[in-house]
């Protein structure tokens, strides 16, 4: 086992692995509010690189700071209200990408339940595999939470549950 920092209560900042959400509260948040600019500057950068490595930060300085391409200290001693040190078996990068894979034999089931159409649109051209729930919401690759899309109103979907500022 290895030693990792993590963020606590990193649900209420994630979103995909590309993206985090800043819950304008955040703004509020007297912790938040004392720390320096530089702080502030260096922990956002840390969300977001939380939110590539599934919560799984290196536990050491020199190399954050590389990674976040930080031009002061990075003091984790400042940021240890929002961020813990966790001895955890991180899981493969295989492990992540088969728990999120949809075998073949469940995508075959899901296209004939739905006719070989988009439930949308009902066309049949470009069709995609779409979780109704996303996984980033907490929904699962069980084919109840499966539907066929096209690919454009698969799109049209995820515009949709982009958050508005």
């Amino acid at each position: 086992m290895d030693e990792y920092l993590s963020f606590r209560n990193f649900r209420q900042f994630e979103r995909t692995r590309k993206e985090i959400r800043l819950p304008y509260d955040l703004l509020n948040d007297t912790r938040f509010r004392q720390l320096s600019d530089a702080r502030k500057a260096h922990l956002l950068c840390l969300l977001l690189l939380a939110a590539r490595m599934d919560n799984f930060l290196p536990n050491h300085r020199l190399k954050l700071e590389r990674l976040i391409g930080a031009t002061e200290i990075l003091d984790l001693s400042e940021l240890a209200e929002f961020i813990e040190v966790a001895a955890l078996e991180r899981p493969s990068h295989e492990d992540r990408r088969a728990s999120n894979r949809i075998p073949d034999s469940v995508k075959a089931a899901v296209m004939v339940r739905d006719g070989g159409r988009c439930r949308d649109c009902h066309g049949a051209i470009n069709l995609q595999i779409d979780h109704i729930v996303p996984l980033s919401k907490g929904g699962t690759s069980e084919e109840s939470n499966l539907q066929t899309l096209c690919r454009r109103c698969n799109r049209r979907k995820w515009k949709k549950l982009l958050p508005r500022f």
